[in-house]
């Protein structure tokens, strides 16, 4: 499990998908861990690779720190209300839920490699995102 979870935050902290993606089925799959408690056991140690990780990503300027302080409301607000749901809803469901999203960003990382290459910018640069074209 010790180097599942160290796979986990290798590849959250390069993809920027979370370690969830490794977390949760290792724990269900593998293990046999209920989903709720993968999902929480996932949630706690992401937590640890997205500080980790985004102390390096501002370090280096590809942050944009007032996009990612409005996102982490959004997603504070989205975890509350997504916590308080899947208390309601029957272990089948929140499986396909989990394979679905795991599906489509299976799907955009491996269709992201085919769009056409547009500059990336420091966080630090003074230009404007309608200049981004």
């Amino acid at each position: 499990m010790g180097l599942g979870s160290l796979l986990a935050g290798f590849l959250g902290a390069l993809t920027g998908l979370g370690g969830g993606v490794v977390i949760v089925p290792l724990l269900t799959l593998v293990f046999g861990v209920d989903i709720h408690y993968a999902i929480g056991a996932a949630l706690v140690s992401v937590i640890a690779t997205s500080s980790g990780a985004a102390a390096a990503y501002v370090r280096e300027g590809y942050s944009n720190v007032r996009v990612g302080m409005f996102l982490e409301i959004a997603s504070t607000v989205g975890a509350l209300v997504g916590a308080k749901l899947v208390l309601h809803l029957h272990v089948s469901v929140i499986s396909i839920i989990f394979g679905v999203v795991l599906l489509y960003s299976a799907y955009a990382s491996i269709t992201e490699g085919t769009r056409p290459f547009r500059g990336r910018r420091r966080a630090g640069s003074h230009r404007h995102l309608a200049e981004d074209g």
